[in-house]
């Protein structure tokens, strides 16, 4: 087994246990760790696949964005751990047979699948050509979309405090 084979497997394994920790924990804020586990191991295949530039976004879009926001999202509700659990019961057998119907899907469709097992030449970083895409012929898409979240994160704060009163 080839060094490349074993991270794959490692950072697969991660995203797995990652996942279903996420879904199995009982504290809210335990399954946001875990789910950084999930996220930081999907960012591992992206790399080891040689796709540099979706392991960098999945890094700063995913773990260093979303999971933030949950974090805070769940720190400045007031929820209590009584509410939280009403919901969780109620709701699990929805959650059960949605993942079920899900991985059937999965399941189907790689049985359907072939997949290519050749090797194939890693190619070039792309995140250079990227990069300057984005800052030159792109910058105005870049900028409106930078201006739109920090817009969205601005109003989450405003309903937050309103809501806070």
């Amino acid at each position: 087994m080839g060094a490349a084979t074993l991270l794959f497997w490692t950072f697969a394994a991660m995203a797995v246990t990652g996942g279903l920790m996420a879904v199995l924990l009982p504290r809210i804020v335990h399954a946001v760790f875990s789910l950084m586990l999930s996220f930081i191991g999907v960012a591992g295949l992206y790399a080891v696949q040689g796709a540099d530039f979706l392991a960098i976004v999945q890094l700063v879009v995913y773990v260093g964005g979303v999971l933030v926001l949950m974090a805070f999202g769940i720190l400045l509700t007031g929820r209590t751990a009584e509410s939280l659990a009403q919901h969780e019961a109620r709701h699990r057998p929805y959650g059960v047979i949605a993942a079920l119907l899900i991985f059937a899907a999965l399941m189907t469709t790689i049985a359907k699948s072939q997949f290519n097992t050749g090797t194939v030449m890693a190619g070039d970083p792309t995140t250079l050509d990227i990069g300057a895409l984005l800052i030159g012929d792109y910058i105005i898409a870049f900028e409106f979309a930078s201006v739109l979240l920090l817009l969205a994160l601005v109003g989450a704060a405003y309903l937050v405090r309103r809501a806070e009163r």
